[in-house]
């Protein structure tokens, strides 16, 4: 599935462009999509690591890393800003269908 030069799911900007590049993404029909609970972060003066697990279910107190993905200083900045835009159009998408059930019941 073919994506527009500098857009991301569902349309929107790829995040951490610095510059507009003529880029097109395809999506694999295989793209696995995985549940990660616990995340670690670390910031050092020219990149990031944010590292991704999960938790043992068996043996509390124990997780296990999984993925370890190293991001620009920049672009984890424009990371964080789109993770809070994300969250706050999916809380105000929330409080529009809470708002729409409260005057249907």
């Amino acid at each position: 599935m073919p994506h527009d030069q500098n857009e991301g799911p569902q349309g929107r900007p790829a995040a951490g462009e610095e510059e507009r590049v003529n880029i097109r993404f395809h999506l694999s029909p295989e793209l696995d999509y995985v549940y990660r609970d616990v995340f670690n972060v670390y910031a050092g003066t020219g990149d990031v690591v944010i590292e991704l697990g999960n938790l043992h279910r068996s043996t509390p107190g124990h997780a296990t890393i999984s993925n370890r993905i190293v991001v620009s200083v920049s672009n984890a900045y424009v990371l964080v800003q789109t993770l809070q835009q994300a969250l706050q159009a999916a809380q105000q998408q929330l409080q529009q269908k809470m708002i729409q059930s409260r005057k249907e019941g």
